[in-house]
């Protein structure tokens, strides 16, 4: 717990980044939905105050604060290998990137089974009924994430206390938003804008789990496309149409529950 106090006076300013790791659940619990959901929403804001904390504490220059791993303890119920843990991932990165992190890195791509208490992105074949290197149902969110997160993060906010959005804008004109639900059920979003003037038309991609195991389904729909294998989602992901409609009906989504909507909506 002294760690800090003598490693920071002895760098004297010649590191380059902060690094930080972060496992964000209460460790060796089989935490709920709302316990992953509500700490991957604050986690990063509570670890950035820390850091910059120990900066200042110990008359350090700034330097950029890294989040080098990071994924949750939760274990008992498959939480790890579970559409929630997709929502999880949106979120956390989402509020890492508001929290002014220069990285937020994931722990890990391939990982042991250990019925279901596993870190990994991709399964390592030990999983029943799952072939070696199909993706978890959190690349999928990570993936649509990235595909339509531009260039910036912008402000957004929202009406409803279970819904989080991450807004950002295009270089090239067009502005996203991906919103998460952390509810059970199904909630109907208008999206409005500030300083935008919006085109014709608006995409999007709508993510949710199965009703397999409880609130951590194993699986992932994306279109209401997912896999025939036990676990996972979409082999065809990349190739997956995104839904389309006119803006002059409205800019409106349905978010699925304990799902996620990623939108893009053209420029004028």
């Amino acid at each position: 717990k002294s760690w800090n106090s003598g490693m920071i006076p002895e760098l004297a300013g010649r590191n380059d980044f902060v690094a930080v790791h972060s496992y964000f659940t209460p460790y060796g619990q089989s935490s709920d939905a709302a316990t992953i959901l509500n700490a991957a929403a604050t986690e990063p804001t509570r670890l950035m105050t820390f850091a910059r904390g120990e900066m200042q504490r110990y008359a350090a220059e700034e330097k950029p604060v890294a989040l080098t791993e990071w994924n949750m303890w939760a274990s008992g119920a498959m939480q790890q290998v579970s559409n929630v843990s997709g929502l999880f991932a949106v979120i956390a990165q989402g509020e890492a990137i508001r929290s002014g992190f220069g990285l937020a890195a994931r722990w890990d791509l391939l990982n042991g089974w250990d019925g279901g208490n596993d870190h990994g992105l991709f399964s390592d074949g030990g999983e029943p009924g799952v072939a070696k290197w199909a993706p978890r149902p959190s690349f999928h969110y990570m993936y649509y994430f990235q595909r339509t997160m531009g260039d910036r993060m912008v402000p957004s906010t929202s009406s409803s206390a279970s819904l989080r959005t991450y807004a950002s804008t295009y270089s090239s004109g067009q502005v996203a938003v991906a919103i998460v639900n952390t509810a059970a059920t199904p909630q109907a979003v208008e999206l409005k804008f500030r300083n935008f003037a919006r085109g014709n038309r608006l995409y999007w991609y709508s993510l949710e789990g199965g009703t397999d195991n409880g609130e951590f389904s194993r699986k992932v729909s994306v279109n209401g496309s997912t896999t025939s294998a036990q676990a996972g989602g979409p082999e065809s992901y990349a190739s997956i149409a995104a839904r389309s409609a006119q803006t002059s009906s409205g800019t409106r989504v349905s978010v699925p529950g304990r799902g996620a909507v990623f939108v893009l909506v053209d420029k004028k």
